[in-house]
């Protein structure tokens, strides 16, 4: 099992990270207004697909670090979902979203 300190500097790190996506999904906005010549619309449509595209994924993301806080705070951060075994520190480090261990990720 982790440790305490382990855990408390993951759910630091979570929390750092839930406000950077906060902050950077307030700023990414899907582009609303088209222009007035052909290739201005092709270029408007394109960056609203773009935005669309990275407003998806930062979502995606903070959904990924609201559960690992969740995970944290039932006691269940570090856990395997799969295998129930300890997730490795160093995995857990590079990623603290983690919800698997390196062997189970294939199998999410």
């Amino acid at each position: 099992m982790h440790s305490k300190e382990f855990v408390q500097r993951m759910k630091d790190l979570l929390v750092e990270e839930k406000e950077r996506l906060q902050e950077e999904l307030g700023e990414t906005k899907p582009h609303t207004e088209l222009g007035d010549d052909e290739d201005a619309e092709a270029q408007e449509f394109e960056l609203d697909e773009v935005n669309q595209d990275i407003i998806a994924q930062l979502k995606e993301d903070m959904g990924k670090v609201d559960a690992a806080l969740q995970r944290v705070e039932k006691g269940e951060y570090g856990i395997c979902s799969v295998g129930g075994e300890e997730i490795s520190e160093s995995r857990l480090e590079a990623i603290p979203w983690a919800d698997t261990c390196v062997d189970h990720e294939a199998q999410k």
